[in-house]
């Protein structure tokens, strides 16, 4: 009878350097590739001295210190300020006008970026925020 079978030696287990370097790499890939997946909003916010006054049709979004919205003068929960938004996005189409942002500087940072977030999913080409003089009152 012949035994087809390989003869046990010290160097019959598997090869782990190939698994090793696979690994090394993935490693290298997923550090690099986390430094660039930083993700941001650029905001150019206009020193108060350069403000202008707006002329035209405006539509004023007001954020709270709670985090709420209104719509000029109109509250809007949260849930309901897509659709909110996407009503002022196509009036604007047919008369164009401005959307204006007045933020309380107590309100949450991320009811900010949720409406900014918003107006630009649902393509508002500007979002302008509203700036005050030293000593005006803030909303």
């Amino acid at each position: 009878m012949i035994d087809f079978r390989r003869p046990r030696g010290e160097g019959d287990g598997f090869d782990l350097a190939p698994f090793m370097d696979v690994i090394v790499i993935l490693l290298i890939f997923f550090i690099i590739a986390s430094a660039f997946a930083v993700r941001g909003l650029d905001l150019d916010l206009p020193p108060a001295h350069t403000s202008e006054a707006l002329s035209g049709r405006v539509v004023e979004i007001t954020l709270a210190d709670d985090g709420s919205y209104t719509c000029d003068g109109v509250p809007v929960s949260p849930a309901d300020l897509r659709y909110r938004l996407q009503d002022i996005v196509r009036g604007f189409r047919k008369d164009p006008g401005q959307l204006v942002l007045k933020s309380s500087p107590k309100a949450p940072v991320d009811a900010l970026i949720r409406l900014v977030d918003e107006v630009r999913m649902l393509g508002g080409e500007k979002l302008m925020i509203a700036t005050s003089r030293p000593g005006e009152r803030r909303p």
